[in-house]
């Protein structure tokens, strides 16, 4: 995450930018794991709003690009905005105000009523065993199979997020000398290891793919939109048993599949791209507790 912040710049980039960036970088550090919207909506949203601040004179100040009056400036001069976009943008600025206050308090960001949109629930195994049964049972094309392994494999085996899956190339994968297999996750410093359950579909893939994309390997552009949910539209199961594939599902499935393992919350959230270990809490509550005599050897030094 922090590499993504630290490369991004606005399309189009205009002459204010780098004299705000260093503080919009600041700002979408601080709040990116705390708020419910996409890494890169966050500092498309908070990059407009300290361009705008920059033009009208303002110091370069988040707690004056983030005061109300600055904010609907932005919001009203902002002619390329849709209705929609308008309320989008209200939204994630409201939501950054308050978590960086709250964070400067040295407190938590306050829990919202409404559901974060980033904390979906796992599947069960048994939901996991008929998502693969489905998987294995599509056309052998990779637009069929191809695609709905790509998923179940970079999803619930290495927990990579949509934009991540869609970059992924077959040399991207590598099966070290311990016969494991990892991912290096384009754009980022981070080599993902695959779990063991999917590991050998994984590297089948990226045997098939060579230097083509896992995902839809044919296409010219690296993250049409919608590419996934499109697909998925197309292919969901016909049987109610089985589950939608949902990319946040099958990385929850991961994250919580290593809680479940005990696996250091630091290693987590290094692979999973976060920059603490605090966003992994909201896992816990699918994470049995240990029994008497697991955490009697853990705590003595056991494994």
């Amino acid at each position: 995450m922090s590499h993504a912040i630290l490369r991004y710049r606005p399309k189009n980039t205009p002459p204010e930018w780098e004299a705000v960036a260093d503080g919009v970088r600041m700002v979408v550090a601080t709040v990116a794991d705390h708020v419910p919207y996409r890494l890169t909506t966050v500092l498309g949203v908070v990059a407009a709003l300290a361009v705008s601040a920059e033009r009208a004179g303002l110091p370069r100040d988040p707690a004056v690009w983030l005061e109300q009056s600055t904010i609907t400036r932005c919001l009203l001069e902002n002619d390329q905005l849709k209705p929609k976009s308008t309320q989008t943008y209200a939204s994630v600025l409201a939501r950054v105000h308050e978590t960086l206050v709250w964070v400067e308090r040295g407190e938590a960001a306050r829990p919202h009523l409404q559901a974060d949109r980033s904390r979906a629930e796992p599947y069960s195994t048994s939901d996991l065993t008929r998502l693969d049964v489905w998987a294995c049972n599509l056309p052998s094309v990779p637009t069929g199979r191809g695609n709905a392994l790509a998923l179940l494999t970079l999803g619930a085996g290495c927990g990579l997020l949509p934009f991540e899956l869609l970059s992924v190339r077959g040399t991207d994968v590598h099966v070290l000398p311990s016969d494991a297999v990892a991912v290096r996750v384009p754009g980022t410093d981070r080599l993902v290891v695959c779990r063991s359950l999917w590991e050998e579909a994984l590297a089948e893939l990226a045997r098939t793919a060579g230097p083509h994309y896992l995902y839809a390997p044919d296409r010219k552009v690296e993250r049409p939109k919608n590419a996934i949910s499109n697909w998925v539209a197309r292919h969901r199961p016909g049987d109610p048993k089985i589950p939608v594939p949902d990319m946040r599902r099958l990385r929850a499935t991961w994250i919580v599949s290593l809680l479940r393992d005990r696996v250091p919350a630091d290693l987590i959230a290094r692979a999973a791209g976060l920059t603490s270990t605090a966003s992994l809490a909201a896992y816990m509550r699918w994470v049995p507790e240990l029994s008497r005599d697991a955490a009697i050897r853990l705590l003595r030094g056991w494994a």
